[in-house]
């Protein structure tokens, strides 16, 4: 504050000058008759609330602007003894003012008496400053204008520049002059004039992605919701919504990076080359399928340890990987899924515990599921009906074999069996002794019922130490069920589609046209891997492969949940769709409680209304157990978004912050941006993504600046981080948007730098 030049309109402070605006004039009082702290605006037109002055934060030209507020708490007795001789004094002369006059002191009065108001004298001022060569003429306008929506009339005398500045000065109010700079009014009219909005406030967590508030200004936003100091939700899954060209690559693009930034393990399914760029930048992992070169891995590996602790899980994710296979987006009957489960579970016990033979208590165990199975079907009725002839109705099963035997014929018995049993006897030996074994147990052999369970024990015996399983693939797994499967359909009298099974997923096996999808150990380095993106557009019409890809990849993120320390993050873009079926249901719902077990987060990105209305497995399995949504530009939606509020449930409140995404007159000064509505729980804001111009080239999905900025990584042949540098030179160089600049480039086929040298 140097060279002070003071006058009734302003006051100059070298090359600035303010002017101090108090914002009503006592003589001529030109509030409404009723005021609210706040009032309406259309956007988009969407209703929305706002604080009544908070257009004055943005009056052009305008450097500074201090708004004073002050209050003053006087004696109520002394001003109610105020208010009674004006009162009367008004009613001693009788014409139409003085009545009006009255009847708003009665009023004033009653609704002190009644709802304990007080009386304050209030001041309002605004301090404006700005160039020296600016007209304040201008700035009055503007204010005019802003307060005129409200029926406020701004003072128009206040003449007394330098008197109102120096009363502006903190703790120096009592400068202010009672009789014409304060007016008396209630306390709660008073704090509608208050300004009300408030610096919005960033999150204290451990993970922070940095986008602005709506003025611009820099904030650190927990996206997990849990992380913080504030916890918003205990679940991080996430969901985005962005119909085309709302910049939904581009947002999620900031996302990863500053995921990864802070030490997030990545894995992504991507159906369109959105995190190449990024992938390039952060030295990851980028795989792309192609029929030379086919993404393969080996779901049915399974270790010692998660066998042991977490095979039911991946039984069920094996379960719904066969059935997309067989039965692709049908729902399989419990049937199927009782005989795909139960080969599974033999399978696996076979490889981790090889079979033997059954000891005496597995062979009584399956003595008493072959008398069971026997009764189901009607076998057992038989053989009780000849019982019931022969001995009558007290009668013991297990007992028929010593049945009036001597404890000497009992020992011969034994004996008799154990030759009919032994392998080295000859036939001749095993029919005398089957002969001598009539003679002692006529009723039990004649019928030949409990040795044709033994024999049945044995066959499964010797049937079971047939499966051998010597390696974990899908090759030794289809051996095996296609041998097992009608085992179990004949010992348990049941139907199973066996040659459609086979057939249809013979395409994996050996020989066919997918063995390698399901067969090769996956690149054990991908464990360690911290940013991973699955590039599978070359197979998004595929009906059978592109689920089974999407499903072994989410296989493989699962496993690096479990095995890896810190915090983990899967995006499925597009690719959702194809896994978004019956048969997935389960499988999605327990990848995403499990992710919140690790320490991870899954988030399904789409662009279509059509996808989280129609799909009840969408709303079952993804957005119930998602608490975070990400929320682009939804203007496309806005006809048919009561769906899309209902599905997400989403407030009226939250509806009208959507409808003003990228429609607030907010973009001065500002960088290019765009907006995202993301709610944590309950709690939900618009934020704008602002990047500079080296993430937007790293990000871009346009083709042309894509190329471009390829054509210059080739000729430069440095690392990833000098190509952006010199790119981005370069196209502020040219001074031309990205698009114009990545077109020049590839038409010259030079560098921007070398198109002037000769």
């Amino acid at each position: 504050m140097t060279d002070f030049k003071v006058d009734s309109e302003k006051i100059g402070m070298g090359n600035k000058q303010i002017k101090v605006y108090s914002l009503l004039d006592v003589d001529s009082i030109g509030l409404p008759g009723n005021i609210r702290p706040y009032t309406d605006v259309s956007v988009n037109n969407a209703v929305i609330s706002q604080d009544l002055l908070a257009d004055i934060d943005h009056v052009p030209g305008v450097d500074s602007i201090v708004y004073n507020q002050v209050i003053f708490l006087p004696n109520q007795k002394r001003e109610m003894m105020k208010l009674d001789k004006k009162k009367n004094r008004h009613a001693s002369i009788p014409n139409p003012n003085n009545q009006i006059a009255v009847e708003d002191i009665n009023a004033v009065q009653n609704e002190l008496a009644r709802n304990g108001k007080i009386l304050v004298y209030a001041h309002y001022n605004l301090i404006v400053q700005t160039s020296s060569d600016y007209d304040f003429q201008k700035v009055t306008n503007s204010l005019e204008n802003i307060f005129a929506r409200y029926n406020i009339h701004i003072s128009k005398r206040a003449y007394n520049q330098l008197e109102l500045f120096v009363a502006s000065f903190p703790g120096n109010c009592f400068r202010l002059n009672q009789d014409y700079d304060q007016f008396l009014t209630l306390s709660e009219a008073a704090l509608c004039l208050m300004y009300k909005e408030r610096q919005a406030v960033g999150d204290d967590s451990a993970l922070k992605c940095y986008y602005t508030d709506r003025q611009g200004l820099p904030l650190a936003v927990d996206t997990s919701g849990k992380e913080g100091k504030k916890r918003y939700t205990n679940n991080s899954n996430f969901f985005v919504l962005g119909p085309s060209g709302s910049g939904k690559s581009f947002f999620m693009n900031t996302v990863m990076r500053q995921y990864r930034e802070q030490d997030t393990d990545i894995v992504i399914i991507d159906t369109g080359d959105s995190y190449e760029g990024l992938c390039s930048y952060f030295d990851g992992t980028y795989i792309s399928y192609s029929k030379e070169k086919p993404i393969s891995m080996n779901p049915f590996k399974v270790t010692d340890a998660e066998y042991n602790e977490n095979f039911g899980e991946k039984k069920n994710f094996l379960k719904s990987l066969i059935f997309q296979l067989f039965k692709g987006a049908e729902f399989p009957t419990k049937l199927e899924d009782a005989v795909i489960n139960q080969t599974i579970v033999e399978y696996y016990e076979e490889y981790f515990h090889p079979f033997e033979g059954f000891n005496e208590e597995e062979r009584k165990e399956m003595k008493t599921k072959l008398l069971l199975e026997d009764k189901k079907n009607g076998e057992y009725d038989k053989f009780e009906e000849e019982l019931e002839e022969r001995y009558g109705d007290e009668y013991e099963i297990e007992e028929l074999e010593y049945k009036k035997l001597s404890d000497r014929d009992k020992r011969v018995s034994e004996k008799l069996k154990a030759v009919i049993e032994d392998k080295a006897a000859t036939e001749g030996e095993k029919e005398v002794a089957q002969r001598a074994l009539q003679r002692l147990t006529p009723e039990v052999i004649e019928n030949k019922y409990l040795m044709r369970i033994e024999h049945q024990i044995d066959k499964i015996e010797r049937q079971k130490k047939k499966l051998k399983v010597t390696e974990l693939s899908f090759n030794s797994y289809y051996e095996f069920a296609v041998e097992r499967i009608p085992q179990i359909m004949k010992q348990q009298n049941i139907q199973f589609n066996i040659h459609d099974f086979a057939t249809i997923l013979q395409a994996f096996y050996k020989g066919g046209e997918n063995e390698s999808i399901l067969n090769n150990d996956i690149d054990g380095s991908l464990f360690d891997e911290k940013f991973i993106v699955f590039e599978i557009d070359k197979v998004k019409d595929d009906p059978v492969l592109f689920p089974i890809l999407t499903l072994i990849i989410m296989d493989v993120f699962t496993q690096k949940m479990r095995i890896k320390k810190g915090r983990k993050c899967l995006v499925i873009e597009e690719a959702w769709k194809a896994i978004a079926t019956p048969v997935m249901a389960d499988y999605i719902k327990y990848l995403y409680k499990t992710a919140r077990k690790h320490w991870a987060m899954v988030g399904v990105v789409t662009q279509e209304i059509q996808d989280i209305t129609s799909s009840p497995i969408v709303k079952e399995a993804i957005i119930n157990n998602s608490d975070v949504f990400m929320l682009l530009d939804q203007s496309k939606f806005k006809d048919k978004f009561d769906d899309i509020k209902a599905t997400l449930s989403l407030t009226d409140i939250d509806c009208k912050k959507i409808f003003t995404i990228n429609r607030l007159d907010n973009h001065e000064g500002r960088s290019r941006f765009q907006e995202v509505f993301i709610k944590r729980g309950q709690d939900g804001e618009v934020y704008g993504v602002e990047e500079p111009p080296e993430c937007y080239i790293n990000y871009t999905t346009e083709k042309v600046e894509k190329e471009a900025f390829k054509f210059y990584r080739k000729q430069l042949k440095g690392s990833y981080q000098h190509g952006i540098e010199v790119f981005v030179k370069d196209w502020k160089d040219s001074g031309l948007d990205c698009t114009s600049f990545a077109k020049l480039v590839m038409k010259e086929g030079k560098m921007y730098n070398q198109m002037n040298k000769k």
